[in-house]
């Protein structure tokens, strides 16, 4: 009788290890890109951590095997079988725990992103739901690429490069961003400086690498844009949310045009595709159906 606890105890203990070892690869999926670009921690770690667990995992099996095979069976070992069983518990409860922690920050983070484009949007009445809907365009844009051209891309970063891609115009003067008329040459290059401040903000922040795809999203394939960066040097991110920010930026009223029809805004992509955007992805983003456009969250 006392064979069987033993044995049952550790098998137990050896299926909450595995559970754990499940958890933590889950977990691993959706944290370790973002902790290795913010240098917290190092590949290393995950590697011993795994490392111990699988060690410990096989180390259930062993003892449960001689529980097994073992004639007899003393209260130390079930003593040991004890030890064996809270030990998987305790690494389960601390991986969960940690989890819920990472969960947390993250559900924090997004709402600080939130606040932000909300902060942003509040000076321009005409602007306000453009993030959120040009993040939805790149998502759509993204899910119809060729692979090839998707396993060169991270698309967490992406959509929060898309969300936050206007984040510098929180520096640009309410009476320019608002104003009617034409804009005077210096006014205009307040504007043109939004990617640039953009950048600055995300720079010291874990958002770093975003701030850079958000410094490039206006620079055109002719090398004409914002900062006149060559082609060649401008991410494939950026390039991608230049075309959702085109076509949302068409899709709505603004303070000095009336908003575009969808086969007007199209036409008007497909113009300056080779030219302000890229051909190839603008070639992907007219194979995207007229109905998946109108689900989205926001279609103005």
């Amino acid at each position: 009788m006392l064979k069987c606890i033993c044995a049952l105890l550790v098998t137990a203990g050896g299926c909450i290890m595995l559970y754990s070892i499940m958890t933590f690869l889950k977990s691993l999926a959706n944290f370790k890109v973002q902790a290795n670009e913010q240098k917290i921690f190092a590949d290393w770690i995950y590697t011993i951590c795994m490392i111990l667990m699988v060690f410990f995992f096989v180390c259930y099996i062993a003892v449960d095997i001689i529980f097994l095979v073992a004639d007899t069976v003393s209260m130390t070992n079930l003593l040991i079988a004890f030890v064996f069983v809270f030990g998987a518990v305790f690494v389960y409860t601390m991986i969960t725990m940690l989890k819920r922690m990472s969960t947390t920050i993250s559900k924090k983070t997004n709402e600080i992103i939130k606040a932000l484009v909300n902060a942003m949007e509040a000076k321009d009445e005409y602007t306000q739901g453009h993030s959120i809907h040009v993040a939805n365009v790149t998502k759509l844009i993204y899910k119809y690429l060729p692979e090839r051209i998707k396993n060169k891309i991270h698309k967490t970063r992406l959509i929060d490069a898309a969300v936050l891609h206007d984040i510098g115009k929180i520096g640009i003067p309410d009476n320019v961003l608002n104003k009617p008329g034409t804009l005077t040459p210096e006014e205009r290059l307040m504007i043109e400086q939004h990617p640039m401040l953009g950048k600055k903000i995300l720079e010291p922040t874990s958002y770093q690498l975003i701030g850079e795809i958000v410094y490039y999203h206006h620079e055109r394939m002719d090398g004409k844009g914002y900062f006149n960066i060559p082609p060649e040097k401008i991410p494939l991110e950026s390039r991608i949310i230049a075309i959702a920010d085109t076509f949302s930026a068409l899709c709505t009223d603004r303070i000095y045009r009336p908003k575009k029809s969808y086969e007007e805004a199209v036409q008007i992509i497909k113009d300056v595709a080779g030219t302000q955007l890229d051909a190839e992805i603008v070639k992907v983003f007219c194979t995207i159906p007229k109905k998946e456009f109108e689900n989205l969250v926001r279609f103005v």
